[in-house]
């Protein structure tokens, strides 16, 4: 069938790819494995013959119900947005094509959700590249410390437009993200808001960028950084997760009733 813009459908042709890809799920026993984006079905083929049962999530109503008609009850089968659709309530793996327009909100809300075991999401290289990037190097951002927060990532392929069709126009990269505790001294959702501000305007210092995030002055946030051992002149894209949580642990400390 045409591929359809509106749902940015890039449907995987690479029949090697699809091996290595279904071979990082690894699925363990007591596990779902969670199709994102399944198309086609060239994957899905793949899948079923797992012995884990299998729960798909396709947003195309006509390639939802060919998938249905194709693999039957092998196959769960919901013609559901995967950006907002509900998520297995028991230990599973997910794996996709991920369309390149939602790819990144998908892979935040999967990463994050306690009963994920392991994503291995095709992505744009570009993107890819920010999950693994290294402080200082030009992909590091908002995107690289979010995913740090939840999960360890490594790339595992990177394929050529020819793998798909419609060829894009950009590369791809399969991303393996497996959940882990970063151990955060602070709470997470407040690492993350700092990260975010942070992040405002890349090329500013720490300290103008964070002038005023939660009414803290200029003054306020120098005194942070000495407290957490922060550079007074660290711009954000060199700075480490373990970094924001001891500004983050500085922050607490100020702003609890008696500090």
């Amino acid at each position: 069938m045409r591929p359809k813009k509106k749902w940015g459908q890039n449907f995987l042709r690479n029949r090697g790819a699809v091996a290595k890809i279904v071979e990082a799920v690894d699925a363990q026993p007591d596990e779902v494995v969670l199709e994102i984006g399944p198309g086609e079905g060239v994957l899905t083929e793949k899948l079923v013959a797992l012995p884990n049962p299998l729960v798909a999530i396709e947003i195309d109503p006509e390639l939802a119900a060919r998938l249905r008609a194709r693999f039957g009850e092998r196959l769960t089968l919901r013609n559901e947005d995967a950006v907002d659709a509900p998520l297995p309530e028991t230990p599973y793996r997910a794996v996709g094509n991920l369309p390149y327009n939602v790819g990144t909100p998908i892979l935040r809300r999967v990463i994050a959700d306690p009963h994920c075991r392991r994503a291995v999401f095709m992505l744009q290289k570009e993107v890819a590249d920010r999950v693994v990037a290294k402080p200082g190097s030009d992909p590091y951002g908002y995107l690289t410390l979010y995913v740090a927060a939840f999960a360890s990532a490594r790339i595992a392929m990177t394929l050529d437009p020819r793998s798909f069709h419609p060829p894009p126009k950009v590369r791809s990269a399969v991303v393996v993200l497996d959940p882990r505790d970063p151990q955060l001294a602070a709470e997470r959702t407040l690492v993350l808001d700092l990260v975010s501000a942070s992040f405002r305007m890349r090329r500013k210092k720490l300290v103008n960028n964070l002038t005023g995030w939660r009414n803290l002055t200029r003054e306020d946030v120098l005194s942070l950084m000495q407290r957490a051992a922060i550079d007074l002149d660290v711009r954000a894209e060199t700075m480490s997760l373990a970094d924001f949580d001891r500004f983050a642990v500085a922050y607490s400390a100020l702003a609890s009733p008696g500090s």
